[in-house]
């Protein structure tokens, strides 16, 4: 009894303490034996007290030795079997604790520990849900939002493609100059209308990161030349003057991407006319840096407008800014034209600026680098070969075209750009009658919507390139008002040819159906 109560007091002392009395102890004992040694005239009474206390000091030494011997074994052991349970994953395992000294102390910390690692994993599992929950929830947005621009693409570019389509091929026909400045005044409002579509689709695109840049080769003059035609019109309607010079240093020929740079300069000089009453707008490009692979080109677009206000102009590249609040009101516009410029240029390698006074104009400006590489002999002599063959390109005397479209203001437009200059057509109004048709009738190309009842464009091709024989390798070119990123591509992969997207100009179709078939004649 007296042994099982000294050894549960003794648990409840700190190992330090029971340490300081196992020294303690041991040094009386050892004062006690010099004593006796040192000290003959001890009677035997004496004597036998002094044993008797060299006993029990000695028996609390031994007992001391193993309370402390038992508690760190027991306890180490215990904290150690805890630790290798939580390392294999059980969370919920705890230390029993043994005593109230420093290893009990430690197991209590180790319990703590857990207790407070099995509520973080706990925090941060919950958390892991949510986060996947709020990404399964974005990637459905994303695949919301993607469906409806495929869809919104779809819808707005299939009657424009006819709207402008048939201004066009009426544009050629007219000769009454009023009839004829009014159905331009419809083709430049079509254009506007689907420019600032683009925008809206750039916009979400460079949102995504879902752009891509081409690097070809392209003649700057040409480019800019074809900007001064599109803006012209409109400037000399609004009476303001539009010029443009181009540095006579910049090389004829530079690598990079056209079509962007024909973007920013359309959206920055439609701006500059949209905002001048008087005066004029300066289109100017200079060469800043040359080395032996490269080109550094700034662009300038000045105009005598109204200027923006000095507080407005750190934020103009901004999304959904305009200068005033009554801009948007007096001038229209979607807000997001300058934004897509700025980062257009951005992700070129370029930086964009602009300087203004209000009252007196604006000038845009920003440089660019492009790649600069001399056409080799078969680069001329392609190009040459390419104008020679210019007056060719539209006469389609003998190429049958199988026209594969659900629109009937679409078929008929093509019906006409393509009778016009002698090509044999046949109609289908989806895939379903077109593989029908194509197996009963041979034709040198195929013209194939996308987005059809019954059976849509991707369906057909599949199986037209399944038939076994020569009709499987018939060029087909994708018309589609789907501009997605991405849609080329799964064009190419089921083996379509080549792809053109609405609103289509003619000459672009000519010129896709006239090189296919040409390629395919020579294979």
């Amino acid at each position: 009894m007296f042994i099982s109560n000294l050894r549960r007091r003794l648990n409840d002392i700190s190992i330090s303490k029971k340490l300081f009395f196992a020294i303690g102890f041991t040094a009386l004992l050892v004062t006690i034996e010099i004593c006796v040694l040192w000290s003959p005239a001890l009677t035997e009474l004496m004597l036998e007290l002094v044993l008797a206390a060299s006993l029990a000091i000695g028996l609390s030494i031994i007992l001391i030795a193993i309370s402390i011997n038992k508690n760190l074994r027991k306890g180490l052991d215990a904290i150690a079997a805890g630790a290798e349970r939580i390392k294999r994953g059980e969370l919920r395992s705890r230390v029993e604790v043994y005593s109230k000294d420093e290893i009990g102390i430690l197991a209590t910390a180790f319990n703590d520990m857990a207790d407070t690692l099995y509520k973080n994993i706990k925090d941060l599992k919950l958390t892991e849900k949510h986060l996947i929950r709020e990404k399964e929830r974005a990637e459905q947005s994303e695949k919301a939002k993607q469906h409806f621009l495929i869809n919104m693409s779809h819808e707005i570019r299939t009657p424009m493609n006819a709207i402008l389509g048939f201004a066009r091929h009426l544009e050629e026909s007219l000769n009454d100059k009023d009839q004829q400045e009014s159905i331009k005044m419809i083709i430049k409002s079509g254009d506007h209308l689907l420019m600032t579509f683009n925008d809206i689709l750039d916009f979400s695109r460079i949102g995504t990161g879902e752009i891509n840049f081409m690097i070809l080769p392209f003649n700057l003059n040409e480019t800019i030349q074809s900007i001064f035609m599109l803006t012209e019109p409109n400037a000399r309607f609004k009476k303001v003057g539009l010029t443009y010079s181009i540095d006579e240093d910049i090389p004829k020929i530079l690598y990079g991407d056209s079509v962007r740079l024909t973007q920013i300069l359309l959206n920055l000089t439609s701006n500059a006319i949209k905002f001048t009453e008087r005066g004029g707008i300066v289109i100017s490009a200079a060469k800043l840096k040359e080395d032996l692979n490269h080109v550094l080109v700034e662009f300038r677009i000045k105009d005598t407008g109204i200027g923006i206000p000095s507080e407005k102009i750190e934020k103009i590249f901004d999304v959904f800014e305009q200068g005033t609040n009554s801009m948007s009101r007096k001038f229209g516009g979607t807000g997001v034209g300058l934004s897509i410029v700025k980062q257009l240029v951005t992700l070129q390698g370029g930086k964009i600026s602009v300087d203004s006074i209000l009252g007196k104009g604006s000038e845009f400006y920003f440089s660019m680098p492009f790649s600069k590489q001399n056409l080799s002999e078969n680069e001329k002599g392609i190009e040459e070969n390419s104008r020679q063959n210019e007056d060719n390109r539209k006469d389609g005397k003998g190429i049958k075209v199988l026209i594969v479209e659900d629109n009937a203001i679409n078929q008929l437009l093509v019906l006409k750009l393509l009778h016009k200059h002698g090509y044999d057509t046949t109609v289908a109004e989806n895939g379903k009658i077109a593989l029908h048709k194509y197996n009963r009738a041979d034709f040198d190309i195929i013209l194939m919507d996308l987005q059809m009842p019954e059976m849509d464009g991707y369906e057909a091709t599949i199986q037209i390139r399944k038939i076994d024989s020569y009709k499987r390798f018939v060029p087909i070119v994708a018309m589609t008002a789907h501009t997605i990123k991405g849609e080329y591509e799964k064009c190419m992969s089921i083996g379509m040819n080549d792809y053109i997207s609405k609103p289509f100009r003619a000459a672009e179709l000519y010129e896709k159906i006239q090189f296919l078939v040409r390629t395919e004649q020579q294979i």
